[in-house]
Formats: C-alpha cells, structure tokens, sequence
C-alpha cells in the first residue's frame, strides 16, 4: 500500500505533537507475509517528529519514534507466531514519557500484540529541508551530528545533544592527568564552570528553536515585545522580521531570536524567553531553589574567569569577607556539574511535558 504524498503530508501535520495516539489499517501483500524478506513499511515526517515502521527479516515490526525533546525509541513486536496476513490494525501512542505500539491482523482471529518502546542505537532527524536522516546503528557513537547544504544548516545537533555532549567533554576533560599539581586542579576547575555556562547558554537556545517543531505554537510577539524597547516596540522592526522569515522561509521564531538581544548565558533572560514564548516559569520547575541561586553563583564565577584569568584560584575575591571563600577545586566542580545538571534535566521535562492546543 502506498500512501499519496498530500495524505502523507495531512497525516504527518494530524501528528505532529507532543503525545498523541493513532489507530488506522494498513494494508500490504508483502509486510506481513511469513516469507518476506522484510522493509520499510511506512515513514511520516511529522514536523520534528518522525514515526518509521520496519519489518525484519525475523518477522518483527519495529517502531521507531524521534523527537528533538526525547531523542529516538524503538518498539518491537514479534509476529512469527502468526500466520500470513495481509490486513493490519495498528495503534501507536506515543508522549515524552513512552512509546507504545500495537498490531493485530483483520483476517484471522488474534489478541493484539503490543509493545513498550525503549531507546534506540540507531537515531533519526528530520533535516531542516524535509529529508530523514539516519544516524549511527549498534554499538557505533555518533557525537553531535551537523550537516549543511551550501549555506544552509540541514541538521544542527539537538539542545539534548549538546547538553550530554557537554558532561561527556567534562568527564574526558578530568579523566586527563599532569604533574602540575594544584595548578592544573584549579584549571580543570574553571573550565568546568565555564563549559556548563556554555552548554546550558547553547542547549538553552537551541531547546526554545526546537520546541516548535514538536507541535507547540510559540508567542513570538510576546517574546519580540520582552526583549524591545518601547522605541522597537512602536516601529515597524517586528514586520520587516515577519518579511525576513517569509522571504528565507526561515521560521519567525528563529529570525526573532536572531533579530534580539537575549543573551541565554542570563538566567534571567532564559526564564523571560521560555515563559514569554511558551509558558514555561523557572518557579515551576520540579528543583530545589537553591539549584537557580547556584547557578546564578556559577554564572557569576564563569564571568570572572573569562574576563579575570583561567587560573583564578579564589572564584569570590571580590565578594570576600562577605562570603566565604570559594576555592577553584574539583569539589567545587563536582557540585557545579550537580547543579547544572539538576537545573536542564527540571528544565527539560518541563519544556517537554508542554501540550498542544486541540
């Protein structure tokens, strides 16, 4: 069966959303036959989503469901204890939380058969122009996949991408050893700091481009006006951004990120774009409030490395006797990483946990 690529395309729209579930018949003289050597079944591209079902050889029907917010999860259901069919009744629920899938065939009797998604070696993106892409396979790591056309950027790395990419840097930046002693601890030190600050600066950004491809429509004039003067505001910089987006068929989110000042090297910043765009309140986050005063503290060293030295040895000089000193050491480091890694784990949950208007 073969579907038209118009209805290809409304099902796709249909299913472009955060959690949803579809039920529908397919049918197929080959998918499902007990000889079959196995193949692509169906595929949807469904804005940043992606719903791809593969028979195997072996007579098992793989699911495969990709997001920017969750990554890649597979389910499988084994259907070699089943006769040939060629009818199909299929059911596939998915949400941040789970993947699920279901198949039973219409010709002969059958319970349905299900199965529970779980994470996939092999990842796959929707390209910025349309096209799939598939990514590594079993027991092969792919770091931060980037492709571009000329001068278009057709897969970026996602805003999850880039946070792991940036605790696994940290993890082989203290693996490394040097007979330089406390020097060196104090630079392992600040460039962890300074790493966090950048990955949550980049994940940050990247996380309030992508919600949108999953189905949720962001306030882009809430976000334009928070981030204008009152001069900006009243003049007629939000159509020629509207005009720019048409003209490059960029989306005006993006061109209005690009079009602003907001600095997601801010927590303050990061909380005004994210509840302005989406609804998402720093206040709301499952964390200890704590977690948002130590990040402004890290914030606040990682800016005196950069502009002080990398070799700055007390973080708080400028603030001692008031405070404590705090010393650049690996404790030190291992509590900014907790930290940080607390506050985009809450922060993720709660940007993926966002619904769509029905």
């Amino acid at each position: 069966m073969s579907i038209p690529p118009e209805t290809l395309k409304t099902i796709g729209e249909a299913m472009r959303r955060p959690e949803g579930t579809v039920t529908f018949e397919f049918t197929s003289s080959d998918a499902f036959r007990a000889d079959s050597p196995g193949g692509l079944i169906l595929a949807i591209p469904a804005g940043g989503h992606y719903f791809r079902l593969e028979r195997t050889a072996s007579r098992h029907l793989d699911l495969y469901h990709s997001s920017p917010g969750t990554g890649t999860r597979v389910a499988s259901i084994d259907i070699s204890m089943l006769p040939s069919f060629e009818r199909a009744f299929l059911v596939f629920c998915w949400s941040p939380s789970e993947l699920r899938f279901f198949c039973g065939p219409r010709d002969i009797p059958s319970d349905l058969l299900g199965a529970t998604g779980r994470a996939s070696p092999i990842a796959y993106r929707v390209g910025s122009d349309g096209s799939t892409f598939r990514i590594g396979d079993q027991n092969v790591q792919i770091m931060e996949t980037r492709v571009q056309h000329g001068a278009d950027v057709v897969i970026a790395p996602t805003a999850l991408d880039i946070w792991k990419s940036t605790l696994q840097a940290i993890e082989v930046l203290w693996s490394a050893d040097s007979s330089e002693g406390f020097i060196f601890e104090v630079l392992q030190t600040t460039t962890t700091i300074t790493m966090l600050v950048t990955g949550l600066e980049s994940y940050a950004k990247a996380r309030l481009l992508e919600i949108e491809s999953e189905g949720i429509i962001p306030n882009t004039t809430a976000l334009f006006e928070a981030f204008s003067s009152r001069a900006v505001r009243e003049s007629a910089r939000l159509a020629e951004l509207e005009s720019i987006s048409k003209e490059t068929g960029r989306d005006l989110l993006s061109v209005i990120v690009d079009g602003t000042r907001i600095n997601f090297q801010s927590l303050d910043h990061i909380k005004k774009a994210f509840h302005r765009a989406f609804g998402v309140k720093l206040t709301d986050l499952t964390i200890d409030s704590k977690v948002l005063t130590d990040i402004r503290r890290f914030i606040q060293y990682r800016h005196r490395i950069v502009h002080v030295s990398p070799l700055l040895a007390l973080l708080n000089q400028d603030r001692v006797p008031l405070e404590e000193p705090q010393f650049a050491k690996r404790e030190l480091a291992e509590k900014a990483v907790e930290t940080f890694r607390a506050f985009a784990g809450a922060f993720h949950r709660a940007t993926t946990n966002l619904r769509a208007e029905v």
